[in-house]
């Protein structure tokens, strides 16, 4: 029976790819043939830990994003406040900005209150 090979690439950082060929060199073995029996074992995926794996730390993020939302806006309102009358459309672009920051901002705040 005639196997097809695949090559597989894939980007790691270069202290971890170090270590694994140190203790691959120790062992005696090749690093293709570790990945091959771990890919071969039915390795687990799982999807890898975040910053937001709480429902509270989402809760911050989210926190965090309006309160970055409400520094723009102000900058925006700032911003529109002094553009001069006479450059209408620049008021009304601004205006817009200032709106649709102001709806995001809503729409995160609601997020988690329920």
């Amino acid at each position: 029976m005639h196997n097809t090979v695949t090559q597989v690439k894939f980007t790691i950082e270069s202290d971890i790819v170090s270590a694994f060929k140190k203790r691959c060199a120790l062992e005696g073995v090749s690093m293709a043939s570790v990945i091959r029996q771990y890919m071969r074992n039915g390795a687990p995926v799982k999807h890898p830990a975040t910053k937001t794996h709480t429902r509270p730390c989402r809760r911050k993020a989210v926190d965090e994003a309006i309160a970055l939302l409400n520094n723009i806006l102000n900058d925006e309102n700032a911003y529109y406040d002094n553009i001069p009358d006479q450059f209408e459309q620049r008021r009304g672009a601004a205006e817009h900005t200032c709106e649709k920051l102001s709806e995001a901002i809503d729409c995160l705040g609601e997020a988690f209150d329920q």
